[in-house]
């Protein structure tokens, strides 16, 4: 059984902890490995206050990502108990998934964990101000409180379309979840003059649909 903190196609929401309890609870009811899909769980951590170790506590293993909101060019860790790790490590390399002169990645993510990790916050408020945004273009629905992190999702009819124009005329990337939903995220190199520029950017891209 495996959670997604935060959830990727959702928003980037959070799992409440007792909610998060609650689920763990039934996977031991029903004997399920559990794992803490945690890409963007320091997100959660700045979003919500609750420490890392708090949110992964239960699950039988969990998983950062230091490329994402933090930044680093690379680099990703699997946490668990010592003979899971110890199995994982048996498949990583029986998969070629071995990987020389790692110093440098790691030298990467260290930085990311000493210097990225309370600047997600930014990344968060960005998010927050393009959803506010947004909420009053004309073609657009969103509701602006249920941004939480630093994703946006929006209604949109012809996602692909609007995307792919953003892009081409502007060159801001989105990305188009379905015919009607896409998908904005802030992060490290987008600062609020950048949001600000972004939804200029889609009103004239809307203005020039219609």
């Amino acid at each position: 059984m495996s959670v997604e903190q935060t959830t990727n196609l959702a928003g980037g929401r959070l799992w409440p902890l007792e909610q998060l309890r609650a689920v763990l609870e039934v996977a031991a009811r029903h004997r399920l490995r559990t794992h803490l899909d945690g890409a963007r769980l320091l997100n959660a951590v700045v979003a919500s206050g609750v420490a890392a170790a708090d949110w992964a506590r239960g699950f039988d293993t969990a998983w950062i990502d230091f490329t994402k909101g933090l930044g680093a060019p690379v680099g990703a860790v699997l946490a668990g108990s010592a003979e899971l790790i110890e199995q994982a490590w048996r498949f990583k390399q029986m998969m070629g998934g071995s990987l020389r002169q790692a110093g440098i990645v790691a030298a990467g993510c260290l930085w990311a964990l000493d210097h990225h990790v309370d600047r997600l916050a930014e990344d968060h408020a960005n998010a927050r101000i393009l959803a506010d945004e947004l909420a009053e273009l004309p073609g657009i629905t969103l509701d602006p409180t249920t941004v939480e992190t630093n994703i946006v999702v929006f209604r949109l009819a012809g996602a692909s379309r609007f995307c792919e124009r953003l892009e081409t005329e502007h060159g801001v990337r989105m990305g188009a979840l379905g015919p009607d939903l896409v998908r904005a995220v802030t992060h490290h190199d987008v600062d609020t003059a950048d949001v600000y520029r972004a939804t200029r950017a889609i009103d004239e891209t809307l203005r020039g649909a219609r």
